[in-house]
């Protein structure tokens, strides 16, 4: 999939050995006693890259590892605030018409024990959030969301040493209805109840509207990105079914000067307002011009029962209504445990090359040796373009580069360079280079019949978009992502 650079061709390696990682191994002998524990990779983040990063580990890169002379053993701690798997792209179709997706709402949660159990002890789950990286001990302190397990002290804290740190928790949005919660949320049962209880506040607010309950008719999404284009198709759609759209305004803020202004074509954003307009009329209005939310305010409406929201916007103007749905873009989620001379200015984390091995603080001709081990993946990562398409490429590079680096520890103990004599390197060890084979592409279903859309920068027409995306927003690609057959 990745072009990889040439290794040379060395003699053949001992079959692979077992992934399940076993106890510490103890050496005794007249004088010294000592305990090697296994390789210690660790994973922050538990979704679409961290789990990819997780099944890949445990498929290809360990075993290949455990071919080598030394034959090591390692253990892969997943280290995650959040008990399920969270299919975000799929987020406005469940929001507003989870009933059109196969499986359900529920089919978009998954259980994180589904997996990770196939990989036995080789694998284990904390449920937690990264809070500092220590990396001169090697060390990421996590807090971990139930106080009162895997914790050796009574604020609720721990330290995990690492031996390789991979960075995939993603980024974070201002509502929780487009990602789950995770740092700070450690007084929810579960992250996943935030969201759902997100959803369940809008769709509450929509049915009033629709029921003619609501003093205010109007709906204000802000983000004129694709989430935001999604969500207000989905809702159009839904109010037009049901013949509920007088009176009612639904306006959608895009931020800037037009739809879609980032990875895709300029035209794209002006044919998705197109058809807006073209399929629902009066009822969608696109505001342009670099208006921005300032401010937002609910307050209860005289008699209890109903709130309505208070927009300040940035032209000086204010906007009363009854429904308000933020979808403005996300920063990433790594400014609360890394030094902010690693980030960019969103909060993502900087990378040194297309390895996606971690610059630390240095410059990009220098190289900083704290971030040695460590690794980003994912939206989290600068300069990516936060799609799932970019992730899924991404995936199999930083995996060769944990490798590659894994296996010279093993044959250059001391540091030094080149190969060992008599040792092959597995394909699995052998550096691959990042490229985005699909860039260019993008699909924004606005509604379930159809949409906007474009494939290696060519405009697709809307049944095709159809086809591809707005029928079931993805969710078959669900379970291979859950359990690891996409990466087999």
């Amino acid at each position: 999939m990745a072009s990889t650079e040439p290794q040379s061709t060395l003699d053949a390696v001992p079959e692979p050995q077992s992934t399940t990682a076993p106890a510490p191994t103890t050496t005794t002998s007249t004088t010294t006693t000592s305990t090697t524990l296994p390789t210690s990779i660790v994973i922050l983040g538990g979704n679409l890259a961290g789990l990819g990063v997780l099944h890949t580990l445990a498929r290809h890169t360990i075993p290949a590892l455990q071919r080598l002379p030394s034959q090591p053993q390692y253990k892969i701690t997943l280290i995650t605030p959040n008990s399920h798997f969270f299919f975000k792209p799929a987020s406005p179709r469940a929001l507003i018409h989870p009933d059109l997706l196969p499986g359900g709402e529920k089919h978009i949660f998954r259980d994180l024990s589904d997996a990770v159990k196939q990989y036995g002890e080789l694998v284990t789950v904390m449920k937690a959030y990264a809070t500092d990286v220590d990396t001169s001990k090697k060390e990421v302190t996590i807090k971990h969301v139930d106080t009162n397990s895997h914790s050796d002290s009574a604020e609720g804290t721990s330290a995990v040493r690492y031996d390789a740190l991979i960075i995939a928790t993603g980024t974070k949005a201002r509502s929780a209805a487009w990602t789950m919660p995770g740092q700070g949320t450690e007084g929810l049962h579960a992250a996943e109840d935030a969201t759902k209880r997100e959803w369940q506040g809008i769709r509450t607010k929509l049915k009033n509207l629709q029921a003619g309950t609501h003093p205010h008719h109007s709906i204000l999404i802000a983000g004129g990105g694709p989430v935001g284009v999604e969500t207000t198709g989905e809702i159009a759609t839904l109010l037009k079914a049901m013949g509920k759209t007088e009176g009612v305004t639904i306006t959608l803020l895009s931020g800037t000067d037009r739809l879609l202004n980032r990875n895709c074509n300029e035209s794209l954003g002006r044919k998705a307002e197109a058809y807006l307009k073209k399929n629902f009329g009066s009822l969608v209005e696109v505001k342009h011009g670099g208006i921005k939310v300032v401010s937002v305010c609910d307050s209860v409406i005289e008699g209890g029962e109903q709130t309505e929201t208070t927009v300040e916007l940035s032209d000086g103007t204010s906007r009363t209504v009854g429904l308000y749905i933020d979808a403005t873009g996300g920063s990433g989620n790594a400014d609360g445990f890394l030094p902010t001379t690693w980030l960019d200015a969103s909060s993502r984390v900087i990378t040194k090359d297309d390895f996606f091995r971690v610059r630390g603080s240095g410059s990009a001709e220098e190289t900083d040796h704290q971030a040695d081990g460590i690794y980003a993946v994912g939206d989290v990562v600068s300069g990516s373009d936060n799609t799932l398409i970019s992730t899924n490429f991404q995936v199999p590079v930083v995996c060769s580069s944990i490798g590659v680096d894994l296996a010279a520890k093993i044959l250059h103990p001391e540091g030094g360079e080149g190969q060992s004599s008599g040792v092959k390197l597995p394909a699995a060890l052998k550096q691959k280079t990042f490229k985005n084979k699909m860039a260019g592409t993008l699909l924004v279903p606005i509604g379930p019949g159809g949409g906007v859309g474009q494939i290696l920068g060519w405009g697709v027409p809307s049944l095709m978009v159809k086809a591809a995306k707005a029928k079931n927003f993805l969710v078959d690609m669900v379970e291979p992502a859950v359990t690891g057959s996409q990466w087999k």
